[in-house]
């Protein structure tokens, strides 16, 4: 059955470093939220209930052993040349890669204390504490404490439930190309009985999936057939800022600024297509904080 974790190598994942990311600690506390973590985003990417328990048990009591740096460290130091690698221990690579991975959020800026990502020791969990620490990082634009921001906002871990609000977060993500926002973002819709919204995200996550990483920005004919105009739409103005911003610029952080530009309704298609293609102009800034002086005094 451990198998089927591998194949789901990307859901598994994510579902690790979004309850890794609230603390390495073993609490019953930090348990039941993974538990809740886990199953929501089991159940966006529509796996069987059967599946989302054993990643949970893999999860919260298999891998939690291994919780700080050093530990990976160690285990690394056991293995020789030429042995056999079991099942155990490529899910302890994967935990491996999601201390590493945490362990280096906001290291390179000021706004972010380093020690809250500081998986050396083990760290305390109180969850409003853990969200308004996770919050301040989504700031700089870390895609992966933004998304965390979203999850938890979905769930009302460590802050006031608001749909609204996770998915105004989970598609900031989505903008800038993380294809586990866009399943999360399509389950918020349904959890709010948005039918249509669910199944545009959906599509745009499946595409994605497809051809996001192949550096696709021109769908095939027979994808077109398939999916909707919108959902198209998105994956045409998502690859693009991933080829032509992302990449291009090494602009690994969401610009928030920039996604909330291109998101305006008053922007026909050709617009949001010649800001994504000359990002690096900034004209895109004057939709929503225009430097031409008004004609007369706005505001205050």
């Amino acid at each position: 059955m451990t198998s089927e974790i591998f194949k789901n190598y990307d859901v598994f994942y994510n579902m690790l470093i979004s309850v890794t990311i609230m603390s390495n600690a073993q609490t019953d506390e930090l348990e039941a939220d993974g538990r809740k973590i886990v199953d929501f985003i089991g159940k966006a990417y529509r796996l069987d209930k059967k599946f989302i328990d054993l990643c949970s048990d893999v999860i919260l009591e298999q891998l939690t052993p291994l919780a700080r740096i050093s530990e990976q460290q160690a285990i690394y130091r056991t293995r020789k040349v030429g042995e056999p690698f079991s099942e155990n221990a490529i899910l302890l690579d994967i935990k491996g890669e999601v201390l590493n991975t945490i362990q280096n959020i906001g290291k390179d800026h000021d706004t972010v204390n380093s020690s809250w990502f500081d998986y050396t020791h083990y760290k305390t969990y109180e969850p409003y504490v853990r969200f308004s620490k996770l919050s301040t990082t989504s700031s700089i634009g870390d895609i992966t404490a933004t998304r965390q921001v979203g999850l938890l906002k979905a769930l009302g871990i460590g802050c006031d439930k608001d749909l609204d609000e996770a998915k105004n977060r989970l598609y900031q993500c989505v903008m800038w190309g993380d294809i586990p926002s866009m399943h999360l973002l399509s389950y918020c819709y349904k959890l709010s009985h948005n039918k249509e919204k669910e199944e545009l995200f959906h599509q745009v996550a499946t595409l994605c999936e497809k051809y996001l990483n192949a550096g696709v920005t021109v769908l095939p004919e027979d994808a077109k057939s398939k999916f909707s105009d919108e959902a198209c739409t998105y994956f045409v103005y998502i690859s693009s800022i991933l080829q032509d911003v992302i990449i291009a610029y090494n602009k690994k952080r969401i610009d928030f600024s920039f996604i909330e530009a291109i998101s305006s309704p008053d922007l026909d298609y050709f617009d949001k297509m010649r800001y994504i293609n000359a990002y690096d102009r900034k004209e895109w800034k004057n939709v929503t904080n225009s430097s031409a002086k008004p004609g007369k005094k706005l505001g205050f």
